[in-house]
């Protein structure tokens, strides 16, 4: 990113506002990610089916919506850095993997701080369910 921003800058911004002053929920959520993260606008469908197969199947993974625009503006990046190769891919995925913990933190601390519980997932020390593949015969 131009000037070390992050397609995925964490951010805290309690309210966003619409131009009359109004506070408005970011389409459908519901949670706190619009108080954590920025998000790029765009055609999520087309962001999406431009990434390798790699990045799509871990972006179909992620425990939280992963924003497919972000995660190109983030591939195209990392294209930058290390080349259009599997080192490149690698590198967004263990970027993605810290950005989900780094979600995770935060609805568990919220959820904490709500509830006085810890998140009931971390609670029954829980993992995040991913896709393997099985095993051929």
């Amino acid at each position: 990113m131009e000037g070390g921003m992050s397609a995925y800058q964490f951010t805290h911004h309690p309210h966003r506002s619409n131009s009359e002053g109004q506070i408005t929920p970011p389409s459908n959520e519901r949670t706190l990610r619009h108080e954590i993260w920025h998000r790029h606008t765009g055609d999520e469908w087309s962001a999406f089916e431009q990434l390798p197969p790699s990045i799509r199947q871990r972006l179909r993974e992620h425990a939280y919506d992963a924003w497919s625009v972000n995660a190109l503006i983030l591939w195209r990046h990392y294209k930058r850095v290390h080349g259009p190769n599997r080192r490149a891919e690698r590198a967004l995925i263990r970027y993605l993997d810290y950005c989900e913990r780094l979600e995770r933190d935060a609805f568990a601390t919220r959820y904490h701080n709500s509830y006085g519980t810890p998140l009931p997932h971390d609670a029954a020390v829980a993992s995040i369910l991913r896709y393997t593949a099985p095993a051929t015969p």
